[in-house]
């Protein structure tokens, strides 16, 4: 019979939640102030306390993940279910995702240590303040981005060893 485990490329597998994690109590039910539009077992979508435009959605797995950089490979499909979780709800609640800027916040950059995907819409209805959301740079990267980035790290790797 063989043995296996997985070797992440980063040794550390996130938690499934983490203490004192704001984004952790939001998917626990555990804030009451968030105002939360949709939840399943996988994902979470509320209302960003800042609004960059008309709708400020922020979409998190349920599972604490800190930053975008501790994704692998293996976590395309989970990026993937983030995005289209988030654009069925703004579709729902009338906005157009092609006429919205979606996307994350990388380290040093974030602001909240759980993994969120921005999808601000209309664009044009964006203020001042939200410039730096209205292009790549190193504060803020679009979904796209972030996927291209992502299909070109690592896989984790299953390590089998007879027993």
């Amino acid at each position: 019979m063989e043995k296996c485990h997985s070797d992440a490329i980063s040794p550390r597998l996130p938690p499934v939640s983490r203490e004192g994690c704001i984004f952790c109590n939001i998917a626990a039910g555990m804030d009451s102030t968030a105002k939360v539009i949709y939840q399943n077992s996988e994902v979470v979508v509320f209302q960003d306390i800042e609004p960059a435009s008309r709708e400020h959605l922020l979409v998190i797995p349920t599972t604490h993940i800190q930053t975008v950089e501790d994704l692998t490979g293996d976590d395309i499909p989970k990026l993937k279910y983030l995005y289209s979780v988030g654009k069925v709800v703004l579709e729902k609640r009338g906005g157009d995702i092609s006429k919205s800027r979606v996307g994350f916040h990388w380290p040093p950059y974030n602001s909240v240590d759980h993994l969120h995907l921005h999808i601000i819409y209309p664009v044009e209805e964006m203020g001042l303040s939200s410039y730096r959301q209205r292009r790549d740079d190193h504060y803020f990267y679009t979904y796209e981005y972030t996927l291209d980035w992502l299909k070109k790290q690592p896989k984790r790797t299953r390590i089998c060893t007879a027993s």
